[in-house]
């Protein structure tokens, strides 16, 4: 029996839907959040109240500055010497930078995403029961399980959208330049990524203007994120997790080198 090519029948628009949600769907995080965020609305349903829908878009709006605050505040921290921490930070996110079309790298790892995830709810369940809430914890799961989760899952999204080349809608394509500004101009700046989280960046003075996009000069070593691209620590970590994250090792070589590899899509 001849075997068909599904994608040949499909339309772009199709075929943009169903390859983003194919490799977000491949990512453990986006399963486990999923099913968390599906199991805790079954356990709220029957015991919901009001204030639940106002503690959702408060958990999603919570969850969006989560967001800036990780990646500028963690994400970004000053390399460790040790190689051990550097190898951690290397797979959030200094790896990220350093090979942008890799999509091994596009996605928050598990081993980070779920204790974030579990150290929020049980901030937002302490806070609760400080205030008096004989509910605290059923509050604590809408704000920070469902609302988080569901921000989290928006976040991955766009993320992954914007670094891949495929047929976006304006607000994609309005996040993958603004976003694209921090990986190829600046990455000491426009830190959100989430639809919207732009107000975010210009409230607190990191945000790059569209007036500014032209004139601003682009950081040296961009790529890695101020580091050599030859520092020990970058060609040790390239190594280690080369079969992870499917690099050759022509792309280490080059990569060593300072060579400009593939800068992304809709580059800035």
């Amino acid at each position: 029996m001849d075997t068909v090519d599904i994608h040949a029948t499909l339309s772009p628009k199709e075929r943009a839907w169903k390859t983003r949600f194919a490799m977000l769907w491949g990512h453990l995080a986006i399963r486990v959040i999923v099913l968390a965020i599906a199991l805790t609305a079954l356990f709220l349903a029957a015991r919901w109240q009001p204030v639940f829908w106002l503690l959702i878009p408060a958990g999603i709006l919570g969850q969006m500055l989560s967001e800036y605050l990780i990646h500028r505040f963690i994400f970004h921290l000053p390399p460790p010497r040790n190689q051990f921490w550097f190898n951690l930070l290397y797979l959030c996110h200094y790896g990220h930078h350093d090979f942008p079309t890799k999509p091994a790298l596009f996605f928050v790892p598990i081993w980070f995403a779920l204790p974030m995830l579990l150290a929020g709810l049980l901030l937002y369940g302490v806070l609760f029961r400080l205030a008096g809430f004989a509910d605290a914890f059923d509050m604590a799961l809408a704000i920070g399980v469902i609302g988080h989760g569901i921000a989290f899952l928006g976040y991955e999204w766009y993320h992954m959208t914007a670094h891949i080349n495929i047929r976006k809608f304006a607000p994609e394509r309005r996040v993958t330049r603004l976003h694209n500004l921090h990986h190829f101009k600046d990455y000491g700046r426009n830190f959100h990524v989430s639809f919207g989280g732009e107000v975010i960046d210009r409230t607190l003075g990191t945000a790059i203007s569209e007036r500014d996009r032209q004139a601003l000069e682009r950081r040296n070593f961009i790529r890695t994120i101020g580091l050599d691209p030859g520092d020990a620590r970058l060609v040790r970590a390239r190594a280690d997790f080369a079969g992870r994250i499917g690099l050759s090792e022509a792309e280490q070589v080059q990569a060593r080198r300072g060579s400009k590899l593939g800068a992304g899509p809709d580059q800035a």
